[in-house]
């Protein structure tokens, strides 16, 4: 009895084994997804659109039953109306590069996938927690979090030295206070007449980037849940003011301060007429390939205590389709996108930190390892999609506090009830 039992048995399990080997060894059927990338011209050897076929053909090698057709867009209004247009028809399109802003419409139009369904526990586990911050949407994520221009402080060593500052680490950085001296010390003549300030950044109307000072003392534009402006309360209007008093009552910017964009601030640091800058880390590049010396470090502390930085944001959604194979496919290329195994794969491919622990390879010199590290430290607002007339307005109260036309205090209420106006239409809508 004991025998047949046993012999039973063996069959069952033979049987099972087969059945599993054989659902194993099954090829998954064939599936054809569209990826929309900017910059790529089809036929075409400039690096932009070659980086883009190295991209799908990596992909495809990794996973050969699904094909990748690429169609390219340009960075201009006609290739976001393409998108738009594409993404309207949901025809040919599956997965493209989005915008925060752009989310709340998309998903209110039903037009993209949620994410979350195709994510496995590592990959949730692998995103630092605020990496999904800007990716959602009434709860729900809706894009792949690939990675974060970080803003940093960037410093001129030579100049350091010759002055005596020994820049901040993250184990000890820079309280407000302290960030002043630093500046002060780092204003100076030379002998030949030439002047050298401590501290500039970008403050254009759009081009800010000094948008860390926001979080320093508590501050955000936004509540969390994205319904109420705080631009205008008073953690974030002292940050607002003491960044403006800088250049008002410091006397440690340069004359243009609040007036220059990205371009003039990174001449100036490179002409040494500037010893410190807030930046993204797409300037790193830039000072290695011209051989210029630099030091990045943490942004200074404010009331929080808290190091802070915030920066652009780079992801990927999913046009939603009823074809589930289709779906899954695009979902696993999104991932692709945003993960280790395309740094893997494709060297160089990192231009920003990535908002996953396990993805380091942009971490390749002490620069790099900084702006790496800081990541953990972003702060990201909810996603809201504003019209183009509260965020030209919006950009000019801040410049018009740099510049010194108005206190904070006084620009951001004159802004306050056009921008709640804007997402109190937003939440009527959802």
């Amino acid at each position: 009895m004991q025998t047949r039992r046993l012999l039973h048995a063996i069959i069952l399990m033979t049987m099972l084994a087969a059945l599993f080997s054989a659902c194993v060894q099954k090829e998954p059927e064939p599936v054809t997804i569209y990826y929309y990338r900017r910059g790529y011209v089809e036929g075409s050897d400039d690096a932009a659109s070659q980086k883009a076929r190295l991209i799908v053909e990596s992909f495809q090698k990794r996973y050969p039953y699904i094909t990748v057709n690429l169609v390219g867009i340009p960075y201009t209004p006609d290739g976001t109306d393409q998108l738009y247009a594409a993404l309207e028809a949901r025809e040919n399109i599956n997965v493209f590069s989005i915008v925060p802003s752009m989310l709340p419409d998309l998903v209110r139009r039903d037009i993209i996938s949620e994410v979350g369904s195709f994510m496995t526990k590592e990959d949730k586990a692998d995103y630092y927690e605020n990496a999904m911050q800007l990716a959602t949407v009434n709860g729900e994520v809706y894009a792949w979090p690939q990675w974060v221009t970080a803003v940093a402080m960037f410093g001129n060593p030579t100049l350091f030295e010759e002055r005596g500052v020994t820049p901040p680490t993250l184990e000890d950085p820079w309280t407000w206070q302290e960030f002043v001296e630093a500046c002060h010390k780092l204003t100076f003549t030379r002998e030949d007449g030439s002047q050298v300030y401590g501290f500039s950044a970008s403050s254009l109307p759009g081009q800010e980037l000094y948008l860390p000072v926001f979080y320093m003392n508590g501050g955000r534009i936004r509540t969390p849940d994205s319904r109420k402006f705080t631009l205008n309360q008073p953690e974030a209007v002292s940050a607002l003011q003491q960044t403006a008093d800088l250049h008002l009552v410091e006397n440690v910017t340069p004359p243009d301060f609040g007036a220059v964009g990205a371009t003039d601030v990174r001449t100036q640091f490179k002409a040494g007429t500037v010893a410190m800058i807030m930046e993204t880390p797409s300037f790193i590049t830039e000072l290695e390939t011209e051989g210029i010396p630099l030091v990045v470090f943490p942004n200074p502390v404010g009331e929080t205590g808290q190091i802070v930085t915030t920066g652009g944001f780079g992801m990927f959604s999913v046009v939603k389709v009823d074809d589930r194979d289709v779906l899954t496919a695009s979902h696993l290329f999104a991932r692709y996108l945003t993960s280790s195994e395309i740094a893997q794969d494709i060297p160089g491919y990192q231009l920003a930190p990535s908002l996953r622990r396990s993805n380091t390879y942009y971490d390749t010199n002490e620069s790099r390892s900084m702006i790496s590290h800081l990541v953990a430290y972003s702060i990201f607002e909810g996603p809201v999609d504003l019209s183009d007339e509260v965020g030209a307005q919006l950009g000019l109260a801040l410049q018009s506090i740099m510049i010194g036309e108005k206190t904070a205090q006084q620009a951001m209420d004159e802004i306050a009830p056009l921008y709640q106006k804007d997402l109190d239409a937003q939440a009527i809508n959802e």
